[in-house]
């Protein structure tokens, strides 16, 4: 089981990912925005981020840039999930080293192949 920190304001979304999931045997942590995602990230160290990029206190861009400069969260990968139709949005997710960008609505099956994929090669590091 991994445990997974979902960031995302939209609580309908983060409910539905949270119980996919979870249905995958996932431990899921949900915060409602930039700084809960980093208080979390910072407390209970997940395997993986999915972050929306425009939220309250702090977008996904910022919240990434803080987790890579904090010991405690430095190298812990991250999903993106977007409605942005932003050319740059994407660029600057890959600047950041983002393990996938998903606009929405996004194929929820893609997401978890990605997901599963980016949890893997985190095993596979370790």
């Amino acid at each position: 089981m991994s445990k997974i920190l979902v960031v995302e304001d939209d609580r309908k979304i983060a409910l539905a990912l949270s119980v996919r999931l979870k249905a995958k045997g996932h431990e899921v942590m949900v915060a409602y925005d930039a700084l809960g995602g980093l208080t979390q990230a910072s407390q209970k160290r997940p395997e993986l981020v999915l972050l929306d990029i425009g939220m309250p206190a702090g977008g996904g861009f910022s919240l990434v840039e803080r987790m890579q400069n904090l010991a405690s969260t430095v190298g812990i990968p991250f999903i993106f999930l977007t409605a942005s139709k932003d050319p740059a949005s994407r660029a600057r997710a890959i600047e950041l080293g983002a393990a996938g960008y998903f606009q929405k609505p996004y194929d929820p099956e893609e997401l978890l192949m990605a997901i599963e994929k980016t949890l893997r090669a985190g095993r596979d590091i370790a």
